[in-house]
């Protein structure tokens, strides 16, 4: 992405020194028309001729710069919305990352309140087996064990809450990903009107060359 932008300025200043040398030859025109003014009646043509160039390469100049301004503005827009974008998708990486994180926890929790649930059960029937007097011992441990379902339940709830969040997260990503391939399709465009007006300078300088 920064290179891209790296290459895109690049571009602009070499068009920048094209139009700098385009500058310079129109003020040789300008020169020479002066010239020509001195001279007898065919001069006196080619020097109307050389005005017209001028004329002509003027309102093309004046074209080109404008096409450079709307550009640079263009560039700026979408290095802009590069960042922005960036500095999103790293936010939503980095929620994604805790929440997997809180995922992971969940589980091992769940699995070890799991796992206690399974030992309170067993506890439960060897109590009721040896000690069925001790209806008070056994009431206690039906209440902990109550407690561990509870436990449980909220845990999965949790788990449930988290998930849901990283499908969010997820949904979030894509449509990051969807900007980010339309800000690529929209540099891809810029480029092609960077060709153009090259073109466009190309054939002014090689039409220049030949007048002279």
């Amino acid at each position: 992405g920064e290179t891209r932008q790296k290459n895109m300025e690049q571009e602009l200043q070499g068009y920048r020194a094209a139009l700098a040398k385009l500058n310079k030859e129109i003020a040789d025109l300008e020169r020479q028309k002066d010239k020509y003014a001195e001279e007898a009646s065919k001069a006196h043509e080619d020097a109307h001729k050389a005005m017209e160039i001028v004329k002509t390469r003027d309102m093309k100049i004046v074209d080109l710069q404008k096409i450079i301004a709307e550009l640079e503005v263009k560039l700026k827009n979408q290095q802009a919305l590069y960042e922005s974008v960036r500095s999103d998708r790293n936010l939503y990486s980095k929620q994604l990352l805790e929440a997997q994180d809180e995922i992971s926890e969940l589980h091992q929790k769940f699995k070890i309140m799991n796992h206690q649930i399974e030992q309170l059960m067993d506890e439960i029937a060897a109590k009721e087996k040896i000690l069925a007097e001790e209806k008070f011992q056994v009431m206690k441990i039906e209440k902990e064990k109550e407690w561990f379902v509870q436990e449980t339940i909220r845990l999965k709830q949790q788990h449930e809450i988290a998930e849901a969040s990283i499908a969010s997260f997820k949904q979030e990503m894509q449509n990051l990903q969807a900007i980010i391939g339309e800000a690529e399709r929209d540099r891809v465009r810029q480029k092609k009107q960077y060709e153009i007006v090259l073109d466009e300078r190309d054939i002014l300088g090689t039409q220049l060359i030949r007048r002279n």
